[in-house]
Parts: structure tokens; sequence; C-alpha cells
């Protein structure tokens, strides 16, 4: 079992820019208010590229540098962002065209962390599906056809690059970026 009081959790992933986020802010308020869902709200709008994990708080600073370590010879990741999708009943998202450039950074990521941290981080074995999370484990299973209902009427289309990766640590219920690395 982890204990709280000697470890933090953290993620890594690369974050949308600020107009965008505001935007996707907007649809997880709209969840918060009509269905109670706030365990989105807890983090800006990203792209998962290392799931959340358990990392002793001794550890933080070499998490910190093996994020300002990263290299890539990547240049900045086109991302098209295209309407609203679902994971069975318990995840709404945006969903992020796949594109292998992405797919090639998330690979890379994880290798660069699981050579630092390997048994914290491990390799994903979930196919990498990329997207923008808008309500995920709060949303009650009864509520899901109706906030669905409205999703699926809705329209998203944003683009951005990306060239940061950022990591991020959960404090006081929040997530924070508390690294980020240009690639």
């Amino acid at each position: 079992m982890i204990n709280a009081a000697t470890h933090s959790m953290y993620y890594v992933a690369t974050l949308c820019p600020p107009a965008i986020d505001d935007k996707v802010q907007k649809h997880k308020v709209w969840m918060r208010d009509h269905f109670g869902c706030v365990v989105a709200l807890k983090s800006p709008a990203h792209i998962t590229l290392i799931p959340p994990f358990w990392l002793n708080h001794t550890a933080e600073q070499l998490l910190i540098e093996t994020v300002q370590s990263f290299q890539t010879d990547k240049t900045p990741i086109e991302l098209q962002l295209h309407d609203f999708s679902h994971f069975t009943d318990k995840v709404i998202f945006i969903t992020v065209v796949e594109n292998q450039p992405l797919n090639n950074l998330r690979i890379e990521t994880e290798d660069h962390f699981i050579q630092s941290f390997h048994g914290i981080i491990k390799p994903d074995e979930r196919p990498f599906h990329p997207h923008i999370t808008i309500a995920n484990r709060d949303i009650k299973p009864s509520d899901f056809k109706q906030a669905w209902q409205h999703f699926a009427k809705e329209s998203f289309k944003e683009s951005f690059q990306s060239n940061i990766i950022s990591l991020l640590k959960l404090s006081a219920g929040k997530w924070n970026v508390i690294a980020e690395q240009q690639y």
C-alpha cells in the first residue's frame, strides 16, 4: 500500500495551450454543473503520455531531472482535436486525431522514463488512444446516457502544435505542472 505521507502521484503529458484549455474547461464545468463530475476539473486539458504513478518524495528531484534530460529529434507535432467520444459509460472525451509522430513521442517518452524509473513506471500495455478527458471516474452510469446525448450533438474542432512535455504532480487535490521540457 502506498503511503501518501511519503509518496505523491505524478503523470507526464503534453498540455493544450491556454486558449484551448479554456474551451475544454467549459465542457468540464458543464459536466460538474449538470452531473456533479469534478475529477476532470483537477487537471489542465492534456494528452497523457505516461499515466499516473506513485513515487517516493525523495525521488522527485531525479524525476524532474529526467524530464529535463528528455531529448528527441522530433519537430513540433501538429495535433488535431475533433469532436467527442467515450470509453464505455465511464469516460467522455475530446478525440485527438491519431498520428504517428504523437505515437512515437509517447513511446520515446515512456522509454526515457522507464530507464530511470524501471519498476515504478512500466510500459503501458493498453493501446495508445490519445484523448482529452471531459469526465471520467465520477460520472455515474445512470447519468452517462443523458450526458452523452448532449456531447454527441456538440462539435469541437481545434488544432495546435506541441513541442513540450510536462510533468504534473497531484498536490492538495489538483494536478500542477512542476517541470517541463521542450523537445
